[in-house]
């Protein structure tokens, strides 16, 4: 029978294993000047463009990941409702395989090949390009300000607060955003 002392700790390393991808700002190093560039899911090319001083969320996800398959749904009502505002939303499979993709889009109604609406890509195509460094944790976000550089990243699920601190920059008037 293990000890009280080893219980223990078997369980608080366990808790920290499992709680690792919670909603948390990254500790990895983001790019000066992100860059990132493929073929969408519909098959046309797509170039990050941080030089039209949008507010930029690039999002690296997994159809195996339950967060997000949850945030979907959330990141697209999101971006519908602050797209007008200068917000771009980028979405980025880190899956293995594309064919996982196409089977979760036979289900996921905010999956769209045809009637996107913003980027989507798929990491492991071949004429995929970017500097993000490598992703493990997922979804994991990173949040690039008018200014083409990455103002935060966050790994996990995006919390309601974490949501109406991007729509204050996104929302944030020119002016204020260059000082």
């Amino acid at each position: 029978m293990p000890s009280m002392s080893k219980t223990l700790m078997m369980t608080t390393m366990f808790t920290a294993i499992i709680s690792t991808p919670c909603a948390q700002a990254a500790k990895d190093v983001a790019p000066a000047q992100p860059t990132l560039a493929g073929s969408m899911l519909n098959g046309k090319p797509y170039k990050l463009d941080t030089g039209k001083g949008n507010v930029i969320l690039v999002t690296f996800w997994a159809t195996w990941c339950p967060t997000c398959q949850a945030e979907m749904p959330i990141f697209r009502k999101f971006y519908e409702a602050n797209k007008k505002s200068g917000f771009e939303l980028v979405t980025v499979s880190i899956d293995d395989a594309m064919s996982d993709i196409d089977e979760y889009a036979k289900q996921a109604k905010w999956l769209s090949k045809e009637n996107q609406g913003f980027p989507s890509l798929w990491r492991n195509a071949p004429d995929y390009q970017d500097n993000f460094g490598k992703v493990f944790a997922t979804p994991t976000v990173f949040l690039i300000g008018r200014d083409g550089k990455v103002i935060e990243s966050y790994k996990g699920g995006i919390k309601a607060a974490q949501w109406a601190h991007i729509k204050a920059i996104i929302h944030k008037p020119a002016s204020a955003a260059k000082s």
